[in-house]
């Protein structure tokens, strides 16, 4: 009698297969629409999703808040410590 383990491998579920058997995945961060609205400033606005770029579906490796913090640049860092206490 074969294992669990050597039954789900022969299907192709073993690690790492996961998300090579699937196609692309929907953008969770905009439901697929490419757009998200954003409160950033007080006042709500639709732009473009950081996740996916607007494309809509996953693109593995993007890390949008990393990002954001790049272009914010040495202000937002000094901002977000101003609020620590000290």
């Amino acid at each position: 009698m074969a294992s669990d383990s050597s039954d789900s491998a022969g299907r192709g579920e073993g690690a790492g297969q996961g998300q090579t058997s699937h196609g692309p995945r929907e953008c969770m961060a905009c439901r697929g629409s490419g757009r998200v609205i954003s409160n950033l400033g007080g006042a709500p606005s639709t732009l473009g999703c950081p996740w996916c770029e607007g494309a809509g579906v996953r693109v593995p490796g993007i890390d949008a808040q990393a990002r954001w913090l790049a272009q914010a640049g040495d202000g937002a860092a000094a901002g977000a410590a101003a609020d620590l206490p000290a």
